[in-house]
């Protein structure tokens, strides 16, 4: 048997890591690299490579696409939180392909919790995968946040610096599921995620956001055949800016932003 550790730099997988070598599971732990991922995940990745894998972390991409923005460039649009090719092009294919090349059965360990979605929350720690032909094992499902950044703490493990600058994932920068509050957190600490998401909606020749991810008084953009509004990553980056700051929970300059309460 081949136990697999799913490994995308944010703080569940990185539990995850600690907690198999904890239980003495001999794995091999493989990250699928999305092209997407803020520079300091890519560093904290190989950090944690060398930390705790002594550089034997597998790196998988995908075989039909130059990572999200080659991705979004074919496609002609940007993956929605309803339909999110993103994940099955770049991190799901790129996995199953690997599996079904192992020599042996195999394991593979994901670092899903349920409190973050009702999805997770009805999955269960143990099942047959057929889209992988192998057992897909969630030891953390049961975790919460909170427990899971205490387990770093307590292998003195650091988890991923961007969840100290407002961001509440660190899978993709930023996440197509971003949302108005993490923009506004990250906006000052991370303002160049603005010309990251123009340039990618400028390959795609569509929007990142939604029609009604901000009020349409700030669009800018207009769909000749459905006569829609719709907001240029421009027009929620101004939003973002002028918007009252007493309707986001943002912390005055020189404050945590952490919405994890890292700061502490």
């Amino acid at each position: 048997m081949i136990h697999v550790a799913a490994f995308s730099g944010g703080k569940d997988s990185t539990a995850l890591l600690l907690h198999l070598r904890e239980q003495g599971v001999p794995y091999r732990a493989v990250f699928c690299d999305t092209g997407w991922e803020h520079p300091l995940t890519y560093a904290y990745v190989e950090e944690i490579n060398q930390q705790l894998l002594q550089g034997a972390l597998i790196t998988l991409r995908s075989t039909e696409y130059d990572g999200m923005r080659g991705l979004v460039t074919r496609k002609g649009r940007i993956p929605s939180a309803t339909v999110r090719f993103c994940t099955q092009e770049l991190k799901v294919l790129p996995m199953q392909e690997w599996v079904r090349q192992l020599d042996d059965e195999a394991t593979i360990y994901l670092g899903i919790r349920g409190e973050e979605s009702p999805a997770r929350a009805n999955a269960a720690k143990r099942e047959w995968s057929d889209d992988y032909e192998a057992w897909v094992e969630r030891p953390l499902l049961d975790w919460t946040a909170q427990e899971v950044f205490a387990y770093l703490d307590r292998y003195d493990i650091a988890a991923n610096p961007l969840y100290r600058m407002g961001a509440g994932r660190v899978g993709c920068f930023p996440c197509i599921q971003v949302n108005l509050t993490e923009l506004k957190r990250m906006d000052t600490q991370l303002p160049g995620l603005w010309d990251r998401v123009a340039d990618l909606e400028s390959r795609a020749g569509r929007s990142f956001f939604t029609p009604k991810f901000i009020p349409a008084r700030y669009h800018t953009g207009h769909d000749p055949k459905s006569g829609r509004s719709f907001p240029t990553a421009r027009d929620v980056q101004r939003y973002v800016q002028e918007t009252n700051l007493d309707l986001f929970p943002v912390q005055p300059s020189g404050s945590c932003l952490s919405i994890y309460n890292l700061c502490e």
